[in-house]
């Protein structure tokens, strides 16, 4: 039973690919197919509504887009099967097309439909040539066989978007409501998936607990150890103190640490709002300022190692004050990909903080800064700003 065009849309949507640049693991494939079949062009087009986008390939531009209704891999969706052309000039459906009479001159055509996770038809893997030929049933059996290569390409990918969205539920949708306070975060993943993460909860009604942390590297592994960080942490630290519960959180982890050989960085803190009083471990993290109301700013920092890398490691917790106007800011290490030298992050940090911005304005900033740069890591951003009248 043939999808309806709206679902298998959706599929192709749901992909991400759509307008990407060529990617390694599509471009083995096409590489691939040319050498052995030995043809001028081969592609891996994705169908959208209305045209062709060429995600991979050899011989004709990747990246670039066909009309739909001029284009030979559309038929493929359209039946369902593989489709070949031995010779377009001399085959009534296709003498005219415009590929044909004019560039590329296709005269060869055999393409063989591509299917989302969900089995609905987004593509086609194609051959082309300006000589007619045949495939043979082998060639027919390869040509399906690589098609099928590129359907596990496509269903890693939706794996990777589905592991994306479960990881973003994991963050806080609105931050605590707490009068006198202004608190936001965002995290910006490098991959589809991240090893960073923040997270706030209160203990009870006078205490805040808030977390940012980086697990060493990005992508799926790392955000399977980012999850477990989190919520052991969040299991640990409503019945513990500050230093137990990372003592705790690094124990439940040291076998998945020791089996993936990560660690994470962490800093995570407990505000008492009414008095502005910060309990804080940082765990090799070191990006975590407070901006005061005056300008002077101070670092929350410690020489404790990250989670994962000594599990007789004794985490102490240290002190400070959020008073009235002072802006605390945590970030993740893919801000040092933006500001390679610590003094222009702390300045950009102290122009942030003198702004007028609300802490979710900031947050955005923050995020905007990886604009126009190469940002390997993970971004991650935590602000809570203390009113000054409060």
């Amino acid at each position: 039973m043939a999808t309806s065009e709206p679902l298998r849309l959706a599929a192709l949507y749901e992909l991400g690919l759509l307008d990407t640049p060529p990617e390694e693991r599509f471009d083995r494939v096409v590489r691939l197919a040319k050498r052995i079949f030995d043809v001028p062009m081969v592609a891996v087009n994705l169908i959208d509504e209305d045209r062709l986008f060429t995600k991979s390939a050899i011989g004709v531009e990747a990246g670039g887009s066909t009309p739909r209704d001029i284009s030979f891999c559309p038929r493929t969706i359209e039946t369902g099967t593989s489709l070949v052309v031995p010779d377009a000039r001399q085959d009534p459906r296709w003498a005219r097309n415009p590929l044909v009479t004019g560039d590329p001159g296709i005269r060869f055509y055999a393409g063989a439909p591509l299917a989302a996770p969900g089995g609905e038809l987004v593509g086609a893997l194609c051959l082309i040539d300006d000589e007619p030929r045949d495939l043979s049933p082998t060639d027919h059996a390869l040509l399906e066989d690589l098609a099928r290569w590129v359907e596990v390409e496509l269903a890693a990918d939706a794996d990777a978007l589905q592991a994306r969205e479960i990881q973003k539920r994991l963050l806080p949708r609105h931050p605590p409501v707490i009068p006198g306070y202004d608190i936001a975060g965002r995290c910006q993943p490098a991959l589809h998936v991240g090893g960073d993460y923040f997270d706030w909860h209160l203990l009870d009604d006078t205490l805040l607990q808030f977390t940012v942390a980086d697990v060493m590297g990005k992508g799926l592994a790392a955000g399977v150890i980012a999850a477990g960080v989190r919520t052991a942490l969040r299991a640990t630290a409503r019945f513990n103190t500050l230093s137990d519960a990372i003592r705790l959180t690094a124990s439940s982890m040291q076998d998945d640490f020791d089996n993936t050989g990560t660690f994470a960085t962490l800093f995570t803190a407990r505000l008492r709002p009414s008095q502005g009083h910060l309990e804080y471990v940082d765990a090799g993290h070191g990006l975590a300022l407070i901006v005061h109301a005056d300008g002077e700013m101070e670092q929350l920092s410690s020489r404790d190692l990250p989670l994962g890398s000594d599990l007789d490691t004794n985490w102490q917790s240290q002190e400070s004050r959020l008073a009235p106007g002072d802006t605390l800011m945590v970030v993740s290490d893919g801000l040092l990909d933006i500001y390679p030298e610590p003094d222009d992050v702390l300045e950009a940090a102290r122009k942030l903080a003198a702004s007028d911005r609300t802490a979710e304005q900031m947050c955005d900033r923050i995020m905007d800064a990886s604009i126009g740069h190469e940002v390997a890591d993970d971004l991650t951003a935590l602000v809570i700003r203390r009113e000054p009248s409060w």
